[in-house]
């Protein structure tokens, strides 16, 4: 049972935490909502420690959004709205965290704890892919076939990419080990594989079934269904599935393969 005044003090912070988030439009105001709902949750379910790994996925990503942002708005593959993230994003990334902390919440099961880390370790480590992959000096590669493709293309990788994502997924599993979460160092080793099997799982669903379009007024593929006030051509995938849907999904699968591999092994 949580004490009273410790939760009390616990909401202050994320209230100023908020506001700093807000401040430093790392989200926009519903998505900063959003958080504070989620981040209670997490607190509520895993304690001070699940809160603060989620606490630096966000901070992780804010950086590696922000990091040579200029460079990537020249190119014309930043992030829509300078990096500012949505509630649609915070969901995104966020109801695996949610799902995975309060089923072992419920049932007190180590092997729910491993899919809440694992869960993060995937987000993270997706992030980091992405957004120091689009720094990559050499042009991606698809993954389903390993043909050059643009940069910024769904789906595509690059070793600088692979290898951030890699540096992300185990900062997050190292980090769970020194917030209070006692946990055998045989089930967080097979938690980077499962996170690791997350993030190809999203590059995968990104080069097959996510929505990929084609913006006449830029000459670029893009993930946006509309683009200049105008609606693009979509060229690939299906429509209802974008890049929050993917994220969604694969932070899902990849934990849940973390979870398969224990009751497995």
């Amino acid at each position: 049972m949580l004490d009273n005044s410790q939760y009390l003090i616990f909401t202050l912070l994320i209230i100023i935490a908020s506001i700093i988030v807000l401040k430093l439009k790392i989200l926009d105001f519903k998505g900063t909502i959003s958080s504070i709902f989620m981040g209670n949750l997490i607190y509520l379910v895993t304690g001070i420690g699940g809160f603060i790994l989620v606490i630096e996925f966000f901070i992780i990503g804010f950086i590696c959004t922000k990091f040579r942002f200029n460079q990537k708005r020249r190119k014309g593959i930043a992030q829509e709205k300078d990096g500012i993230r949505s509630w649609q994003n915070v969901i995104a990334n966020g109801f695996a965290f949610s799902l995975f902390g309060t089923i072992f919440y419920l049932t007190n099961n180590e092997i729910f704890l491993i899919g809440f880390i694992s869960s993060i370790a995937i987000a993270t480590g997706d992030t980091l892919a992405t957004e120091i992959g689009l720094l990559s000096s050499k042009k991606p590669r698809l993954i389903t076939n390993f043909k050059q493709v643009e940069t910024g293309r769904s789906g595509g990788i690059t070793i600088l990419g692979s290898l951030a994502s890699i540096i992300g997924i185990i900062i997050i599993i190292l980090s769970s080990s020194i917030n209070g979460f006692s946990i055998n160092i045989d089930l967080l080793s097979i938690a980077i594989i499962g996170s690791f099997c997350g993030i190809l799982i999203d590059s995968i669903l990104g080069a097959t079934v996510q929505a990929q379009y084609f913006c006449d007024k830029c000459e670029k593929f893009t993930e946006l269904a509309s683009h200049h006030e105008q609606q693009n051509k979509l060229i690939k995938g299906r429509a209802f599935i974008d890049n929050n849907i993917v994220n969604l999904f694969s932070t899902l699968t990849g934990s849940l393969i973390s979870i398969l591999l224990i009751v497995i092994f």
